[in-house]
């Protein structure tokens, strides 16, 4: 790091610090209005990151200062028997150095639950987000290397019964809808129609089974379609640590129309060691049509974290990742792991500050997509 990014860097701090003084002055309150529960949030911060495109270790990476400027919204209604959410942040960053990777983005979500009976309901989640890099390792595996414009659609509508105390039944649609800015990647959409049983024979075990069609379509392009049967398990080993597993089978047809039989596999065990201390470890493995390219996706993927609360106010979060992939008719090969270390502090009620390290590191059959990355973010977050 050069002496002028230094002198950057503190520039770009008192700059930070009279943004957030404006946004606590102006913007950061809560209010009720006609029933609804309405936050507003401002946040600002800093990151150096060592590769903004993501390029091959070739002297051709660039390394650059960002500042992060966002703004968030959410509303938040509740009756007897419905409630509504909306949750809302945009993005804006600024590069130091490469003005032309300035970028606006967003993630907009909004939540309803209703019942209809005291046996009988419904929930309906969509989520927008608009960005231009993954945000986080599980959206990197498989990903298209690069920054561009990406734009992903997720609906989601669930009905659920309960049949008995111990028996309910959730049928399940889903739709999701991807946009590229990138020529050489189509836009997909993927629709899925599904049930799901739960069965809990004892208050510490819960046995379900379910079923769901996949169809993901490509524009101007192919499509392929999946059956998957599956039953799993989470059993709580103490009231604090529980165990998840889920096995089953894919049906695939795939966009060559070549039929594939592929099983499936997901397990997770996550603790409660304290009321301090959280920790989760998972793992997976499947054959998916993934958003990218019109090829199978056969990945493998384990992942484990760590939350702690080190002092009243001192947070700690620590979380690592490593997966790997094909696509099958491509004949694409990669491997993707990464790591991620961080603190929180709360400086009052309403103002927390952040610093977090992530790296990234993406081996591929094809030269062009591989890179490593190293980001470093310091930041603060008011919200009332």
């Amino acid at each position: 790091m050069n002496k002028r990014y230094v002198i950057i860097l503190m520039s770009r701090g008192w700059l930070l610090c009279l943004i957030l003084f404006l946004l606590m002055s102006s913007i950061a309150y809560s209010f009720p209005y006609k029933g609804l529960d309405i936050k507003i949030k401002g946040a600002v911060g800093e990151m150096y990151d060592d590769n903004i495109t993501s390029a091959i270790d070739n002297g051709n990476k660039k390394e650059d200062f960002i500042t992060n400027l966002t703004l968030g919204l959410g509303a938040k209604y509740e009756g007897k028997t419905n409630s509504l959410e909306f949750m809302g942040n945009i993005n804006h960053q600024i590069f130091t150095e490469h003005n032309n990777f300035d970028n606006t983005s967003g993630e907009f979500s909004l939540n309803l639950q209703s019942e209809f009976t005291e046996h009988e309901r419904i929930s309906l989640k969509n989520m927008y987000t608009h960005t231009y890099e993954p945000g986080d390792f599980e959206g990197a595996l498989g990903r298209t290397t690069g920054r561009y414009s990406f734009d992903r659609n997720i609906f989601n509508l669930n009905y659920i019964r309960d049949i008995t105390k111990e028996l309910s039944l959730n049928i399940r649609y889903a739709n999701e809808l991807n946009k590229f800015l990138r020529e050489d990647l189509k836009d997909s959409s993927l629709n899925s129609i599904g049930f799901e049983v739960d069965y809990s024979p004892s208050p510490v075990t819960i046995l379900l089974f379910s079923y769901k069609f996949i169809k993901r379509e490509f524009k101007n392009g192919e499509d392929a379609s999946t059956n998957t049967v599956s039953t799993g398990i989470r059993q709580y080993i103490t009231p604090r640590l529980y165990f998840d597993g889920n096995v089953g089978v894919d049906l695939i047809t795939s966009y060559d129309n070549k039929e594939y039989t592929k099983p499936l596999v997901g397990i997770s065990i996550t603790d409660e060691i304290d009321k301090k201390t959280m920790a989760s470890l998972s793992f997976s493995k499947q054959y998916q049509t993934g958003a990218y390219r019109e090829s199978l996706f056969n990945s493998w993927r384990t992942s484990g974290a760590l939350t702690r609360e080190l002092l009243e106010r001192l947070g700690c979060f620590l979380s690592a990742f490593y997966g790997k992939g094909e696509y099958v008719t491509l004949e694409i090969t990669e491997k993707l792991w990464g790591a991620n270390i961080g603190f929180t502090y709360d400086f009052m009620e309403h103002l927390k500050g952040n610093f977090t390290y992530t790296y990234f590191n993406k081996n591929s059959t094809v030269l062009t997509e591989e890179y490593s990355k190293n980001t470093i973010f310091g930041g603060l977050t008011t919200e009332f």
